[in-house]
């Protein structure tokens, strides 16, 4: 699988127009990250630097037949009190 777009839509400027990479909030501690095709390292990391301390735990396909991916992680739980501030 390739991460180079098709001939057919073009060469286009990651900086310019619609993200490679979004963020989602689901609900119950739960963020889906939608990664798609032409998607730079620093798109990704750009993306979950913001997220919260998090642990990942599912991927699927956004679509059928794309090059698409949602990657789902879940926020870890505040522990400090827990374990004493540590």
């Amino acid at each position: 699988m390739s991460s180079i777009p098709p001939s057919g839509r073009g060469w286009r400027n990651p900086y310019e127009g619609r993200p490679f990479v979004t963020l989602a909030y689901s609900g119950d501690d739960l963020y889906d990250l939608t990664m798609t095709s032409g998607a730079s390292l620093r798109d990704l990391v750009d993306v979950t630097a913001t997220l919260p301390p998090v642990l990942y735990v599912d991927h699927w396909a956004a679509g059928p037949g794309g090059s698409a991916v949602v990657l789902r992680f879940r926020a870890l739980p505040d522990l400090g009190s827990t374990l004493g501030g540590i």
